[in-house]
């Protein structure tokens, strides 16, 4: 049986006013407004329709090909590469890329575990960056004092929809002949100097997650200009079955494969792209708007090279504000509001604890302390905003 991974009190003592307290019970008698809802009002259920009737349901359907084709062109890219979720695409890419036991990969220390656990699959060592205070972005700056000889990629993050600084990356990518992959799980749509994130690296990965900008309830994609690497990781997510003969295998591969009731999903979610981001990109200009001049709240930015696609609405709660970020949660939760805390760095992680204890983040520590998100998704009315953001300037006042 797998051994489950601890920290000890004495450890937990000295980071425990770090880590968010337990989640709040929402008050769902009250008017529910969830953190993150799902609009499907486009030709899903037609395409569901058309793969039920066609009996096409397996990997093998029509939709697959043409989702791959029309995300690539969406982000920019000459190839789409599905697969069941995120976190496959990255190990994915990762396996295709070659790297493995001995190897390193610097990541954020600031993101959802499945990047370093993705990078562990493999039998690489994930190394870890701090990140910059304004974007949660890995901080560049940071980046060349983690490099060693064994280092083989970087992943840089979009973290909740905002670009990294990819041209300092790739300049420091190219020095060092390393591999530049994009997290993009959380930035469907947003871009970087004019171009879309998915074609900025080596290869991107994204998320369809039910609470993802695009969605297929679960899945992922891996997108690529690489031909070689697409083909390779098409492969690779077959069981790596030869062309030759069906039962013949060059290749450990793997079952990551996403299936035509997925794809049909997420074809129609691609064709309204634009709108789904401009709708998080709406709700976020309001959000600021009501929120901008109260005290002790920092509020997400955008760059002047990046365009946010807001994919969750994330802020920081200072001392200023009159309450603790878990005291806001708890009084939101009250009202029927849920919300989320900011990501748990990497190093404070149970799973990871014993391989970091020695490190410190300070930006990702202060991210985990302070931060959380509102409810963000593409269903929110203009009158949920305002009752979010009411609610959050009454929280203050208690």
């Amino acid at each position: 049986m797998i051994e489950k991974s601890r920290i000890s009190e004495e450890d937990l003592a000295k980071i425990r006013h770090l880590i968010p307290g337990p989640d709040p019970v929402v008050n769902k008698d009250a008017r529910f407004i969830p953190v993150a809802d799902t609009r499907l009002d486009g030709n899903e259920l037609s395409y569901l329709r058309q793969c039920v009737e066609s009996n096409w349901i397996s990997s093998i359907g029509p939709f697959v090909g043409q989702f791959e084709r029309e995300f690539a062109r969406a982000v920019g890219c000459e190839f789409g590469v599905a697969c069941s979720s995120g976190t496959v695409a990255l190990h994915l890419t990762l396996a295709a890329l070659g790297i493995g036991p001995g190897d390193e990969v610097i990541v954020p220390a600031f993101t959802m575990i499945a990047v370093p656990n993705a990078i562990s699959y493999t039998g690489a060592t994930p190394v870890l960056v701090d990140v910059r205070p304004d974007t949660w972005n890995l901080d560049v700056a940071q980046l060349e004092a983690k490099i060693t000889p064994r280092t083989r990629a970087i992943i840089a993050v979009h973290t909740y929809g905002h670009p990294a600084e990819m041209d300092e990356i790739a300049r420091v990518a190219r020095r060092r002949n390393l591999h530049v992959i994009e997290d993009a799980a959380e930035a469907h749509g947003a871009e970087y100097r004019g171009r879309r994130v998915g074609s900025l690296g080596h290869a991107a990965t994204f998320s369809f997650y039910a609470n993802k900008i695009i969605t297929t309830g679960e899945g992922g994609m891996i997108t690529t200009s690489d031909e070689e690497l697409a083909g390779l990781a098409r492969t690779l997510r077959d069981h790596a079955f030869s062309r030759e003969r069906h039962f013949w295998h060059s290749y450990r591969g793997f079952n990551y494969r996403m299936t035509n009731l997925q794809a049909a999903v997420g074809l129609a979610q691609t064709e309204r792209l634009a709108q789904l981001v401009g709708q998080r990109r709406s709700n976020a200009r309001l959000y600021t708007e009501l929120l901008d001049t109260l005290p002790g709240l920092t509020l997400p930015r955008e760059c002047r090279e990046g365009q946010n696609v807001f994919w969750m609405y994330g802020l920081m709660v200072g001392e200023e504000f009159g309450c603790s970020r878990d005291e806001l949660r708890a009084r939101l939760a009250s009202q029927g509001i849920e919300t989320r805390t900011f990501f748990i760095p990497i190093h404070f992680q149970p799973a990871w604890f014993d391989q970091y204890r020695s490190q410190r983040y300070p930006v990702s520590e202060s991210l985990c302390q302070r931060g959380l998100y509102l409810p963000s998704g593409a269903t929110l009315t203009e009158a949920d905003i305002r009752f979010v953001a009411e609610a959050v300037e009454r929280a203050r006042r208690r």
